[in-house]
């Protein structure tokens, strides 16, 4: 494998990446739970791809002798160190890019969730009775407050 299309693979990785994050975007935006799940399914199984796509770039520096890849980048000659370097900063931005999507995403998805819980509670408060006197739940009639008025309403 040549580094140089190892990078060059890792950089269309992560235009694919940023394209699935985009997508990840509309579908919370737009509520679609089914799509956001398989979409998330692609996104992790893509970050897999990418950590052994670059598992194997350190591997073969690594076999190569040199300690990382700007020591690679320091061999070659000036064409060659040029093209590398419009890569790896061509790499970069899209990391970049990437990461800044994932943390909108993450801020949608963390304000929905919020949103959520607060319906939920909402109607929760909705539906709970206000008094305490009410059927209970096995079907009795439950009222506290009867037994304070018993002798009124002529109980003993």
């Amino acid at each position: 494998m040549n580094i140089y299309a190892g990078l060059m693979r890792q950089c269309k990785a992560m235009g694919v990446l940023l394209s699935l994050l985009e997508e990840e975007f509309e579908a919370l935006a737009n509520n679609a739970g089914q799509e956001i799940a398989s979409v998330e399914f692609s996104i992790q199984e893509l970050i897999r791809q990418l950590m052994d796509e670059k598992e194997a770039l350190r591997s073969i520096l690594r076999d190569s002798s040199y300690s990382g890849l700007a020591d690679y980048v320091h061999v070659l000659g000036p064409q060659d160190r040029a093209a590398m370097s419009t890569i790896l900063d061509e790499l970069k931005a899209m990391e970049e890019r990437c990461s800044f999507q994932a943390m909108k995403n993450r801020t949608m998805a963390s304000a929905l969730a919020e949103q959520n819980a607060a319906l939920v509670k909402f109607l929760y408060d909705q539906v709970a009775p206000v008094k305490e006197s009410v059927y209970s739940s096995k079907g009795r009639w439950n009222d506290n407050g009867s037994r304070s008025t018993g002798i009124i309403r002529g109980m003993l």
